[in-house]
């Protein structure tokens, strides 16, 4: 017999249990991230679990935020009070289900069954499953009738063989232009050394900074360090911060990276920008490094994340959907799936038009996309 419960923190269940579901592509809802995401002057969050004989079938975070900091609804979402499932803005979202496939959409059922309920009580009109994978879309189509929409694309570059050097194969003609970053940074004298993120907050955060204020996305230092030291709190055995250091190993720029299975996060960076020398130093941090860093420590993808596709296809990105999709409640059981055909093209072809490449045709076949 299967029993749902909502826990109002992480820490009240077993970080090992919890990360049992938690495959390569979900870092952002590994227990240490969502530990470090927990700010209840923030937005409430919940731990929706199912479990049978003490076994964890399915889990998922929940957000609950108060007006003044919610963030912007997708369209789909507009009409509704929402209670956002999954990860919490902005990062790539999939459920976390085990067991056989049968087993699986009985689990996700429940999960979804115990979330409404307590959005319920808590008088919000719709659950809001932002930046969801198409194949936990689809799942989700399969059981209840969704309202979704594209919402953006996701960078990752798959790199199977694992080496460096099977990286270079990737990017066909573009190889001689990498090749010239990587030439022109060393040429500038500058190099990349590596460090935990606890021994780097202090120095790290100004230079975040900077570069928030250089893309008019500017954040308190003080936040910043306070979120930086939460992070290395909770992940510090994850992260690595490649740091861009010049001949006498002053602190160039940086970039914070978190290892998750397979897979290498790319997170943030900050640059001093009057000690920059104009030599590519945020594809060396971000890109390059990280890659020679992953040959060592045999990983073989590197997530990018969302925006600035043009330059990360050039550099190998391959393209993946993400949908916004939404349960108005009360819940109706059904399969089911509704969707601005139109709408969803014309975003995809803006990418495919700012990416230039790096999108999977049969993928990116938005009209082949039905339930499960």
């Amino acid at each position: 017999m299967t029993e749902t419960r909502h826990l109002t923190s992480i820490g009240e269940i077993a970080r090992d249990t919890w990360d049992s579901l938690v495959p390569a592509s979900c870092f952002y809802q590994s227990h240490g991230w969502l530990a470090g995401q927990e700010r209840p002057d923030f937005a409430e969050a919940t731990y929706t679990v199912v479990s049978s004989d003490g076994r964890l079938l399915a889990a998922t975070p929940s957000y609950d935020f108060p007006a003044k900091n919610a963030p912007p609804l997708p369209p789909v979402a507009a009409d509704r009070a929402v209670l956002r499932v999954g990860t919490r803005t902005g990062y790539h979202n999939e459920f976390l289900l085990a067991g056989a496939e049968a087993e699986r959409r009985v689990a996700l059922a429940e999960l979804v069954e115990g979330l409404a309920e307590h959005a319920a009580r808590l008088g919000q009109g719709a659950l809001l499953f932002d930046f969801l994978t198409t194949d936990s879309l689809r799942s989700l189509a399969a059981l209840f009738p969704v309202r979704a929409q594209l919402r953006s694309a996701e960078a990752v570059i798959h790199n199977e063989e694992g080496t460096f050097e099977s990286y270079r194969r990737l990017l066909g003609h573009n190889v001689r232009k990498r090749d010239y970053e990587v030439r022109k940074f060393e040429q500038a004298g500058l190099s990349l050394a590596t460090a935990p993120l606890s021994e780097c907050v202090d120095e790290l955060a100004p230079l975040i900074g900077q570069t928030m204020d250089r893309y008019d996305a500017s954040l308190d230092l003080a936040e910043i360090r306070a979120f930086l030291k939460v992070q290395a709190e909770h992940l510090d055995g994850l992260s690595t911060v490649f740091r861009v250091v010049d001949e006498e190993g002053g602190l160039v720029g940086g970039h914070v990276a978190f290892a998750w299975r397979e897979m290498l996060y790319a997170r943030v960076a900050g640059f001093d920008y009057t000690r920059t020398r104009g030599a590519y130093e945020y594809f060396n941090a971000v890109y390059y490094g990280p890659l020679r860093h992953m040959e060592r420590r045999r990983l073989d993808t590197l997530h990018l994340g969302l925006s600035a596709v043009e330059a990360k296809v050039r550099r190998g990105a391959r393209l993946h959907p993400v949908w916004a999709a939404v349960l108005p409640l009360p819940l109706v059981r059904g399969a089911g799936l509704t969707r601005d055909t139109a709408a969803d093209q014309a975003l995809a072809d803006s990418l495919r038009a700012e990416a230039g490449g790096g999108m999977d045709e049969e993928e990116w076949e938005l009209g082949r996309i039905t339930p499960l």
